[in-house]
């Protein structure tokens, strides 16, 4: 079991502390221009990825969640982050604190197809990304990212 009490946290717990724990890990994906990639859904604009399954490790939650939302395949490199983002979901009518993993990743094969119709990819220079995010934890990745790859 990890320790998630020393990450950085975007949000607050809401009155009562009532919240389902959500882990989660998204990729930090640049392409071979060094764009980052950005998933627009009617929810909000995020990076790729979303909720680990029973039996999945993060590294397979991300290559399976940009499959699925973006058609791509991607190779995940070294770096990796954490971060707590609270957040509350208006379709299950639900307060979740979502701990979520952060592992940079290049794209390497586009398939220019994906299973999930109402997300749209979109592909934003790595020092413009941060201005599309709908959540604080992805903006504080990508920021730190770039710290720890000076040359984006």
């Amino acid at each position: 079991m990890e320790d998630w009490s020393k990450v950085r946290v975007f949000g607050t717990r809401p009155e009562g502390g009532t919240c389902v724990i959500r882990p989660s890990a998204y990729g930090v994906v640049e392409d071979t221009e060094g764009r980052l990639a950005v998933v627009c859904t009617p929810h909000g604009n995020f990076l790729p990825g979303g909720g680990i399954e029973d039996g999945e490790t993060p590294e397979e939650t991300i290559k399976r969640e940009v499959l699925e939302e973006c058609g791509l395949r991607v190779v995940l490199g070294a770096w990796t982050i954490r971060a707590v983002q609270f957040v509350y979901s208006e379709s299950e009518n639900t307060h979740f604190e979502k701990r979520s993993i952060f592992i940079e990743g290049a794209l390497e094969y586009s398939f220019r197809t994906k299973s999930e119709a109402d997300h749209e990819l979109v592909w934003v220079n790595s020092d413009m990304a941060v201005q599309f995010f709908s959540r604080q934890s992805h903006c504080w990745a990508v920021e730190q990212w770039r710290v720890y790859n000076p040359r984006r």
